[in-house]
């Protein structure tokens, strides 16, 4: 099975979102999350555009349509959890939820990755220059989810053959979908 990593395309004219305060979304521990008020998130005001794409671009991660969302629940596409979230933007609209990766495995190739400050408190490396999979750790894995980050750098999001082509057929904006990249020699 074929793995792509999620890509943000912006759409003519949109913009990006920020969370506000508190800021709640953590994306560096895979697990589920609830809350008892969806956390706030606000258009960022220096953009001239205000339109809105199926994936919002958040500087930590996706916001998905209603559109998205249903399109993962009727194909049962496992490996994220969407997290209910209030967009301000010229209204509130109530029909985006977070993207919340709650599967990751470890795959990285840190080295061909050229990956720095391994930090203990997020389980990472808060930087990756050149993202790069290890194959014999790929092939050995059991990917079971079709949606699911990496275990030590959470900012990319990876999406099997089934989720790719489930979202290019209902036409979604707002992303792209670029190939997994495998170190030329893996660690």
């Amino acid at each position: 099975m074929n793995y792509y990593l999620l890509s943000a395309v912006f759409e003519a004219d949109e913009a990006s979102f920020t969370e506000q305060p508190p800021q709640q979304l953590n994306f560096y521990h895979t697990e589920p999350k609830s809350f008892a008020t969806p956390p706030v998130v606000s258009l960022d005001t220096f953009y001239e555009g205000r339109a809105m794409s199926d994936f919002l671009k958040l500087g930590i991660g996706f916001v998905a349509s209603k559109r998205v969302q249903s399109i993962f629940q009727i194909n049962g596409f496992t490996g994220i959890q969407f997290v209910p979230v209030e967009v301000y933007a010229n209204t509130v609209n109530h029909s985006f939820a977070f993207m919340n990766c709650i599967a990751d495995y470890d795959l990285l190739d840190a080295v061909a990755s050229n990956a720095k400050r391994f930090k203990e408190v997020i389980g990472g490396y808060a930087k990756v220059s050149d993202e790069k999979l290890d194959k014999h750790k790929f092939l050995r894995s059991a990917i079971t989810h079709d949606c699911f980050t990496l275990s030590n750098y959470k900012l990319v999001y990876y999406v099997n053959e089934r989720v790719k082509l489930a979202l290019e057929q209902a036409g979604v904006s707002g992303i792209a979908f670029i190939p997994a990249d495998f170190a030329a020699t893996s660690t």
